[in-house]
């Protein structure tokens, strides 16, 4: 199979469209468990599938409308969005949504604390649960919390960020206007994190942004910076400081930019981004390991709480996977940096998801949500590879784009 016959109308790419779409159905997987058991995942399966299908068309037709058809979309999409949610959750979708999950109350909780001047880890959701977001969630998360009185709003706004990140500005193009639709509005995981406040995929977003910053600050034919590069850099540790295996995503990041422009930008890559991280994280393991609750996250893995070797074992086997794979793949391009981003947030379902099928043969009781966090990773890589319209005017020879 040719390149181009690798790519829809738009310039879509089939295989990766088809990739994004068995994302969204595994870390879905849970919600469509509530909605209707195992025949509602079967469905909603082959409805991804066929929405995968059918993007083609779709994006033709999209581009063969008047200008402002998708501005017009995208704007009753955010509306209908922020209506939905400012009235909430009707009780009796309750625990088909999961309004249980205490991720959403966690934010709050933890700020609560901090505007309270008390030490924010050692409090419990209203599930006797400890908060385990990093101190760069709270920060994100706070301005949301004291000005809107509920750091659920940031999903709100990051949805929307989205979608000029997904078209690469804000002059909207078909296939990421159709593929963010698709995401918010057809994302069953997405959709309910949206309405309960839940922040795996409207966290993420806010990475994405920094990653996109440092790549291109990074660009020899953009003059490359370093002032800029080390802003992005910046933005790349506080915005991935919000869950431990976002550290992966600093790596990745660091090795293409040093790939792109040479060791030392990479070296300063994720040196900056590394640094921003101990800068965030020391303050409060200051406290007291046992008392810093994200290190509670590794009991689900080895029964152990806090830095066990059994946990500081798997880091380092997990490390040296990913720069065994990095020199293998040598990732350069925004396609293959969204990818390799996207799978190994999204590993921890792509686990879960075998274990469940090695001891019981069925994933219906799996909780595979924890890699929605890679969705907006992988949407990016799909739209990636779009080529992006001439802006030449009528009647003049466009000026062919960098591959």
């Amino acid at each position: 199979m040719t390149r181009a016959s690798c790519r829809t109308a738009g310039g879509l790419g089939v295989v990766a469209a088809a990739a994004f779409a068995t994302l969204l159905v595994v870390v879905s997987v849970h919600t469509a468990m509530n909605l209707g058991g195992p025949p509602a995942v079967v469905a909603y399966a082959m409805a991804a599938g066929v929405v995968a299908l059918l993007l083609p068309p779709a994006i033709g037709l999209l581009e063969r409308t008047p200008s402002w058809v998708l501005p017009a979309v995208a704007v009753a999409c955010l509306a209908t969005l922020t209506v939905v949610f400012v009235v909430g959750v009707p009780r009796s979708a309750d625990l088909v949504l999961g309004v249980g999950s205490d991720r959403a109350n966690a934010l709050d909780v933890a700020l609560g604390e901090l505007a309270a001047g008390r030490y924010p880890y050692t409090a419990t959701t209203y599930l006797g649960n400890p908060i385990t977001p990093l101190p760069g969630a709270l920060l994100l998360a706070a301005p949301f919390r004291f000005l809107a009185g509920t750091a659920a709003w940031q999903n709100v706004v990051w949805t929307a960020l989205l979608l000029p990140l997904l078209n690469g500005g804000w002059r909207l193009r078909a296939g990421p206007t159709l593929l963010w639709l698709l995401t918010v509005a057809g994302g069953l995981e997405v959709w309910r994190e949206f309405l309960v406040g839940d922040d795996l995929v409207s966290g993420a977003v806010p990475a994405l942004a920094a990653v996109i910053w440092t790549l291109r600050a990074a660009r020899p034919d953009d003059g490359g910076s370093v002032r800029v590069l080390t802003a992005a850099a910046v933005a790349l540790g506080v915005t991935t400081c919000t869950r431990p295996h976002l550290a992966l995503v600093v790596v990745i990041v660091a090795a293409a930019v040093g790939l792109r422009a040479g060791r030392n930008r990479g070296l300063l890559v994720g040196g900056v981004a590394a640094t921003a991280w101990v800068v965030l994280i020391v303050p409060f393991l200051l406290g007291g390991s046992a008392r810093f609750s994200p290190l509670h996250v590794a009991a689900k893995v080895t029964d152990e709480r806090g830095l066990s070797p059994a946990i500081v074992a798997i880091a380092l086997v997990a490390a040296v996977l990913l720069g065994a794979a990095l020199w293998r793949v040598r990732p350069t391009s925004d396609i293959a940096v969204g990818w390799f981003c996207a799978a190994v947030l999204a590993a921890p379902s792509l686990l879960s998801l075998a274990r469940a099928l090695f001891e019981t043969g069925a994933v219906w009781g799996a909780d595979l949500t924890l890699g929605a966090v890679a969705v907006p990773f992988a949407a990016w890589a799909v739209v990636a590879g779009v080529p992006v319209p001439s802006t030449a005017p009528r009647g003049e020879d466009p000026v062919p784009l960098a591959a």
